[in-house]
């Protein structure tokens, strides 16, 4: 085999390391959903890992529009660390509506609809390394790390296997 040959062969395989992480990056920050329906946020309470998103979408309409604002109503601290924005809450009013925020820094957010201010909720965030329970945040992340490197695996014994036969059935 030619020194050209062994290094197109490298360079393929570099490039296909690089689509794979390409494709297994977006997976390890998780968007977590949390239905607006009727008046409640469902779930209202959820725990997340820093760099993680949530994502209010309202699923059954009342007619009426919503926020998620940070904070706690009548508090100090109202939007200071997200805000749909009242001005906005019409994108809350129909079905299909979204809002969405990322949370890099970890702690506890509580946060209510500023309209119906009964509507509370609460986004705890882990601190890097912390893992949440599986039920109440997708997929923890030492799962999603196995995840991928099963992935980066299987597509290096499938190259490998598909060279092999190559060399075996000269065309």
């Amino acid at each position: 085999m030619t020194f050209a040959k062994r290094s197109r062969r490298l360079a393929l395989a570099g490039g296909l390391l690089l689509v794979t992480l390409a494709v297994a990056a977006p997976a390890l920050a998780a968007t977590i959903a949390v239905s607006i329906a009727d008046k409640t946020f469902e779930p209202a309470n959820v725990v997340i890992a820093a760099g993680d998103t949530v994502t209010w979408t309202v699923t059954k309409s009342i007619n009426e529009p919503h926020t998620v604002t940070s904070g706690e109503s009548g508090g100090a601290d109202v939007g200071k660390a997200f805000d749909s924005g009242i001005d906005n809450s019409a994108k809350l009013k129909d079905n299909g509506g979204t809002f969405s925020f990322t949370f890099e820094t970890a702690g506890t957010y509580a946060y209510f609809c500023q309209i119906h201010p009964d509507m509370q909720g609460s986004v705890t965030v882990l601190a890097e390394g912390g893992a949440p329970a599986e039920h109440e945040a997708g997929i923890p992340m030492e799962r999603r790390l196995i995840g991928a490197g099963i992935l980066i695996v299987t597509l290096v014994v499938l190259f490998g296997a598909a060279m092999v036969w190559r060399r075996m059935n000269p065309a």
